[in-house]
């Protein structure tokens, strides 16, 4: 089948380069030329894992073809995805405008006799059919076409995994043509497929992100009254979790959800709802109290540590999670920006983020390893889950280090005996 694929972000790049490795010829569009001439060679502009070699992989077959131009792309292809981005607005709405120009640009450049575009960026109830308007006013007479919105449910930094088996896909569809080629594109997935009015898979996109950001802001609640109770985050976890109705996956403490879904969306959902006039919005209570987290925890470090005017910070961790160079709302930056505010000075370590941290961080000195963040350290704050932060040599850290305090926000360290060693441990809800 011909495919286009307009975005070539995590979702779109990823999706390309998996339909691509499915036999698929697929263009792939974007805007910026600098960095289509490095897709064309294989470079991609952000780290996640084997993403790189399944694009090389196929740009080498000439089914992946990377391109700026429409024309090239669209007017040969039966199925076209829009992948672009749905930034939110200050006032926590969807910037759609990424998405109203693709479809203006689908729509001049449609040839066939049928086509199917499929919106997959995240966007409110309602959109997918404001695009389908819009591509009806400019595209030629001859040209017919079906909307259909698809949601992506990927993780950065296992998108390739997730796209490839995804645990469903849903599919928002009026069209029963459109559905049954839209259907047939997803066999080779081999996971279930669920089809729903098209403003309900819109809305389970956001009804997904919203329920799992509750479930952080929800950890942080438990984790805060551990702390003034005696009780253990840890085994509080595990005494909820193994009730089968809560289960023990998703259960993150430490400080709130960063990363470039959960915070937009959570916005987002909540403004849609102010928009409909639905009052107590718990989509709303969720950002606020993530938002609120960052101060928290800086009133946390400062009474458990003191004041750190003129102190030597370590940090380790900038991304957003694990398994990523993203940092977009990254909880580690914002951490670090107040830091700053406070005249510490700031020396931070990590494994992929360090080149993006540089574009938004000034005043903070970077490192080439962990154990440079520690010299002379007054206190490490380990802000990413990084496995490795977790495997490393703590005995000589502690050589290494001036001070004695450690601030492990996402508990990855095994507290007994990171206290045995003689460090002022603290943690999150422990």
């Amino acid at each position: 089948m011909n495919i286009a694929v307009v975005g070539a972000g995590y979702v779109g790049l990823t999706l390309a380069a998996v339909l691509a490795d499915f036999g698929h010829k697929v263009w792939v569009v974007r805007k910026d030329k600098e960095k289509n001439e490095g897709l064309k060679k294989g470079k991609i502009h952000f780290f996640e894992p084997d993403l790189e070699d399944l694009v090389k992989k196929n740009l080498k077959t000439g089914r992946l073809i990377p391109t700026t131009e429409y024309s090239q792309a669209i007017p040969f292809s039966q199925v076209i995805f829009i992948a672009v981005g749905t930034p939110s607005l200050s006032s926590g709405a969807v910037d759609l405008s990424q998405v109203f120009e693709a479809a203006k640009e689908i729509g001049k450049n449609l040839s066939l006799e049928y086509t199917v575009v499929v919106n997959k960026s995240t966007c409110p109830p309602g959109t997918t059919r404001k695009v389908a308007r819009i591509i009806e006013k400019f595209k030629p007479k001859k040209a017919n076409f079906d909307v259909v919105f698809c949601p992506e449910f990927l993780r950065e930094g296992s998108a390739v995994e997730n796209t490839k088996r995804p645990d469903r896909v849903v599919i928002g569809v009026e069209s029963p043509k459109a559905a049954k080629i839209i259907k047939e594109l997803h066999k080779q997935f081999k996971v279930p497929i669920l089809l729903t009015k098209i403003e309900s898979a819109e809305l389970i996109k956001y009804a997904a992100n919203s329920y799992l950001a509750l479930r952080i802001v929800f950890a942080n609640q438990i984790a805060d009254l551990c702390e003034k109770s005696g009780a253990d985050i840890e085994e509080v976890i595990k005494g909820m979790g193994t009730d089968k109705r809560i289960g023990l996956h998703y259960w993150y403490p430490g400080m709130g959800y960063g990363g470039s879904c959960f915070p937009k969306d959570v916005a987002a959902i909540a403004d849609f709802a102010k928009k409909k006039k639905i009052t107590g919005s718990i989509f709303a209570v969720v950002d606020k109290l993530n938002k609120k987290r960052i101060s928290q925890i800086i009133k946390k470090l400062e009474s458990n540590f003191g004041s750190f005017v003129n102190k030597k910070v370590g940090v380790l961790g900038l991304a957003c999670k694990q398994g990523t160079d993203d940092i977009r709302e990254s909880p580690a930056i914002k951490i670090i920006e107040l830091l700053k505010k406070k005249r510490a000075k700031i020396i931070a370590y990590d494994p992929m983020a360090v080149e993006n941290a540089k574009k938004v961080l000034s005043g903070v000195t970077f490192a080439k390893n962990s154990y440079e963040v520690t010299k002379d350290a007054d206190c490490l704050l380990i802000l990413t889950d990084w496995p490795e932060f977790g495997r490393l040599d703590y005995a000589k850290i502690k050589k290494l280090m001036r001070g004695n305090f450690v601030f492990d926000s996402r508990n990855i360290l095994a507290k007994e005996k990171i206290k045995k060693l003689g460090y002022n441990y603290l943690g999150v809800g422990r």
